[in-house]
């Protein structure tokens, strides 16, 4: 099986181009937050009132970011994934190995509604708490971050959901099931 590494847009629609572009912003800030945080340590550089501010920055962005890529692997079905149980029912049987991926795309999305409602919690008790480090930077803009990140999350997994219900070898698989049973029957 050969996973498709490239970030190249799937789908032309405009979230996909928001979350793609958010996240590569996220990344980038990260890394040059993370770069100007070495030079003026290895140069010793004398910035007035310093260049503590870079560190945590860096931190959130890479936390942050992280929610972001993975926003991005869920729109490409790149996500990690455990395929073995589904690998072996799917070699006796297609219809029940598309049976377990569904099942297990049902609890993905299920879980991700779930760290998301934990989030928008986390986002509302916290949005006025300055962070440790950067005090101009809320806690609830941070956690509100990885909640949207996560409920882009869902949509797309939803998503693939839909493609997996929808795909013709699944429908017809099932309509094969239903006509053998109701000429058993008869």
């Amino acid at each position: 099986m050969d996973i498709d590494q490239s970030l190249g847009l799937k789908k032309g629609t405009w979230y996909d181009w928001v979350v793609l572009n958010v996240a590569t912003v996220i990344f980038i800030l990260m890394l040059l937050l993370t770069t100007a945080q070495i030079i003026v340590r290895v140069f010793n550089i004398p910035i007035s009132g310093g260049a503590w501010w870079t560190e945590p920055l860096a931190r959130y962005s890479l936390i942050v970011g992280t929610y972001g890529g993975a926003a991005v692997a869920s729109r490409n079905g790149e996500h990690i994934k455990m395929t073995i149980v589904s690998d072996q029912f799917e070699k006796r049987s297609p219809l029940i190995g598309t049976i377990v991926d569904t099942l297990a795309q049902v609890l993905t999305i299920v879980f991700l509604i779930l760290l998301g409602y934990a989030g928008l919690r986390a986002t509302i008790q916290n949005w006025d708490t300055p962070m440790i480090g950067v005090g101009t930077v809320q806690q609830g803009w941070i956690y509100g971050s990885i909640t949207a990140f996560i409920g882009m999350m869902v949509f797309y997994e939803l998503i693939n959901l839909r493609d997996i219900l929808t795909t013709n070898d699944f429908s017809q698989q099932l309509m094969n099931k239903e006509n053998r049973a109701n000429k058993e029957v008869k």
